[in-house]
Formats: structure tokens, sequence, C-alpha cells
């Protein structure tokens, strides 16, 4: 497992807490460049964040047929293979595969190297959004700075109403949180006022979307809170 985030834990407490610090800040350093590098090419970086399975790469298909899909690029990132960024190319979608193999999430310096490759390509030209799709995971993610303008988290229905409450700091950070699979909602019993309640008491501000996907017009207003959050947070840092 990854060391960033310390869940190997098998080491002097002492030593560990000093090279994960260090860790970190070297990798908020290269995440900081990262930003500056994508704002000064008008590029938002959106951090896609979710359990796998929780219907992540279905997000970017669907946004993308409102975005368009020449105006986004993905960094796509998994243990094994390419299948998810096969399915974005399929569409038109430029993607990188970051294959991190037995590490539970992506670091900047992932990141960096991914974005050179891509400029190298000509893959970032005339896009307006970045999106990494993180390694499905609701715990190793969490906090880690990849250069984002902002995380949105996917949830789906089948997962249960309690992630929020069980997995509270991955929606800490986020901007929107997607329900996603909702049309099933009523068929695996989700409590949404309990999801809601919860996730309200870790982040009040956070912007609640539910999608589906015989629901295109669900897909339209999460990319039309995508634009405005954009837009926003572009006369904020302006």
């Amino acid at each position: 497992m990854c060391e960033e985030c310390g869940c190997h834990d098998n080491r002097n407490k002492s030593e560990e807490i000093i090279i994960n610090k260090s860790l970190t800040q070297e990798n908020d350093r290269l995440a900081h460049m990262i930003w500056h590098d994508l704002d000064d090419d008008g590029i938002c970086c959106i951090n896609l964040l979710g359990a796998p399975g929780a219907g992540k790469t279905t997000v970017i298909r669907e946004i993308s047929k409102v975005l368009g899909v020449d105006k986004i690029a993905v960094i796509q990132g998994d243990l094994e293979s390419d299948i998810d960024a096969k399915l974005l190319a399929d569409i038109g979608i430029d993607s990188y595969q970051i294959n991190t193999h037995s590490g539970c999430h992506l670091n900047a310096h992932m990141i960096m190297q991914a974005i050179k490759a891509m400029k190298q390509d000509q893959q970032l030209k005339g896009k307006d959004l970045l999106i990494i799709e993180n390694v499905g995971n609701l715990v190793c993610p969490a906090g880690v700075k990849l250069g984002q303008s902002m995380d949105i988290v996917v949830s789906s229905t089948a997962e249960g109403h309690d992630k929020p409450a069980k997995y509270p700091i991955i929606f800490m950070n986020a901007v929107i949180s997607i329900i996603s699979k909702y049309d099933l909602a009523k068929y695996v019993d989700f409590d949404e006022s309990s999801f809601l309640r919860d996730i309200r008491k870790v982040n009040p501000n956070i912007v609640v979307v539910r999608t589906s996907k015989d629901d295109p017009q669900s897909y339209e207003k999460l990319a039309k809170k995508i634009k405005e959050v954009r837009e926003n947070r572009k006369h904020h840092n302006h």
C-alpha cells in the first residue's frame, strides 16, 4: 500500500510521521504548481472521487454530451487495466491512463507526469476541463492534493445511505456530491434523508445533485452546476 496516507503502518511511529510529513509537503508543492499551470491555460481541474462501481466513468461520459467531448480531457486512475479509458475513447474523449498497481490513490507527481505527456500529444489543447478520475476508494484519496480546483464525490444509491457517516473525510472538502443511480433508490432502500443529514454535518455547503442514466436532464443539471462553480471560483481567484 502507499506511504503517503500511512495505510501500511508498519514502521516506527516517530519515523513514519517525519517521512509522511515530508512526502505530503512535496506532494502539496507539486499540486500547487499543477494548479497554476492549468489555471494559466484556462483549464479547470476536477478530482472525481468515489467507490468502485459508484458510476464515476458514467458521470464523465454523460456530462461530456452536454459540455462537449472536445472540451474535456481525463486522467484515468485504476490499479490495473484501461477499461474505462477505452470507454471514454469510444466517444472521443482524450484520456491518459495511470495504473497504480498496489497504490490506493493518485498523487501529484503522477498527475504532473500525465499532464506533461498529454501536452506533448496536444490532448489538452482547447480544453476547458481536466477530470481526474481517481482510484475507486473512499479512504486513501481523501484530502490528497492533485492540483484540482474542486473535488466531486460520486455515491450510488446501491452503496447505501451511510457513506457520509462512515467515510466523512472524503466529503469534507467536496464542492458537489452526486447521488448516482438515483432511479434505483426505491429498490435498494436508500434513505435519502439520512444521507443528506449526515453529509450536512460534515459539509454544510456541499451541493447535492441526483443523477440517473435514463434521465439526461439530471446530467444537464450537473453540468450546469459544474459550470457555475467554475465561474464562481474563477472570479474568486482573480
